[in-house]
């Protein structure tokens, strides 16, 4: 089969590059890849790559030039399936429109984005977008959900159930020294956005009895950085909270390393990739119950799943833990055990495949 993968995402190095980067190897050693995505860095090993020139406007919207030239020349009818990456982008939104114009079948993974909004004017933006381009949602073959979570949202923006079709993401196991593991550290890694609720954690953390915790956050600002610095200045915990922006893969596996808890406060996750990594590489992990993050927290076995969602409920699930280093032992355990079974990357490819292929 010959596959086309379209995403602008990459340089965000979250995601969307995450699934990519894990998936397109297995799907190589079968399958012809091209990747079509925006002028970007890229490392993710494909058989062919094929950039555009984008503008980024109002933040995460790319506008791409020369996909109508791409149309006009036959170049979308060269592939068996077409399978763009996101959902409110200039891209999949060309492709939605312009579907009767090449023969391949159009998948859409969305990873949560259809349904999630962010602040004004940008959640003023995607209601607009999504009110216009669900209008040509018959255009699209199939909706893929990565969980049942997402499967469930894609349903309540009226798309017919038929046309989803579930397939799970992987992980990969780090590999953490835990020896480095001395003191109460508490980690939080991902995107900066409002979605993620970063605000409540750094309050919950505030009220902590163990008063000689600590917390990192790392991950890329989307807008909340400048907040969440004062936020931390205004409760008076600047010497034990720290900021760490985006980080590499070493750093990363430095950081968990020496992490004790790892705290995902999102309310509105579909599926948490960093979660799940973290979980599968040994690192006890807290979360709110409700969302995606309950298919991946087997509650009380591999780590603990806060059923209120509230400061209150959220601070009283991290002293609990800082306070019992056995039950720290046994998430830990179990979830290298438990979450790596459960997600696998060639899996993942492979389900693709076979889906690919029916389509075919």
């Amino acid at each position: 089969m010959k596959i086309l993968i379209t995403t602008n995402t990459i340089p965000d190095k979250a995601g969307t590059y995450i699934v990519l980067k894990n998936i397109i190897p297995y799907l190589m050693e079968n399958n012809e890849v091209t990747i079509l995505t925006n002028q970007c860095d890229v490392d993710i090993k494909c058989d062919n790559l094929v950039q555009l020139s984008t503008s980024n406007i109002f933040s995460q919207y790319y506008f791409t030039s020369g996909l109508s030239k791409l149309l006009d020349d036959g170049f979308f009818n060269d592939f068996d399936i077409v399978h763009a990456f996101e959902y409110p982008l200039h891209t999949t939104d060309f492709l939605t429109l312009k579907k009767s114009q090449f023969n391949a079948p159009l998948l859409i993974s969305t990873h949560g984005s259809l349904d999630q909004f962010g602040r004004f004017p940008l959640n003023f933006l995607k209601k607009i977008h999504n009110y216009f381009m669900l209008r040509y949602k018959n255009n699209v073959s199939n909706y893929i959900a990565c969980s049942e979570t997402e499967k469930k949202s894609i349903v309540k923006c009226g798309i017919n159930e038929n046309k989803i079709l579930y397939v799970p993401l992987g992980v990969e196991s780090l590999k953490l020294d835990f020896t480095k593991r001395v003191g109460k550290n508490i980690t939080y890694i991902g995107r900066l956005t409002k979605t993620k609720n970063v605000e409540l954690l750094i309050k919950a953390f505030a009220q902590l009895d163990n008063t000689d915790a600590n917390l990192t956050i790392a991950g890329p600002d989307y807008g909340e950085l400048p907040m969440l610095k004062n936020l931390v200045q205004k409760l008076k915990i600047e010497n034990r909270v720290s900021f760490t922006g985006w980080i590499s893969e070493k750093e990363k596996i430095e950081l968990l390393s020496k992490t004790s808890i790892f705290v995902h406060p999102s309310l509105e996750d579909i599926f948490s990739l960093s979660l799940a990594e973290t979980s599968a590489s040994g690192v006890p992990v807290i979360a709110f119950g409700g969302t995606g993050t309950s298919e991946i927290i087997v509650d009380m076995v591999t780590g603990k799943i806060v059923k209120e969602k509230n400061l209150k409920s959220l601070r009283d699930a991290i002293d609990q833990i800082l306070d019992n280093p056995e039950l720290i032992n046994k998430f830990s355990e179990n979830g290298r055990i438990l979450t790596t079974k459960k997600y696998n990357w060639i899996q993942t490819a492979r389900d693709l495949e076979n889906l690919y292929s029916k389509l075919i």
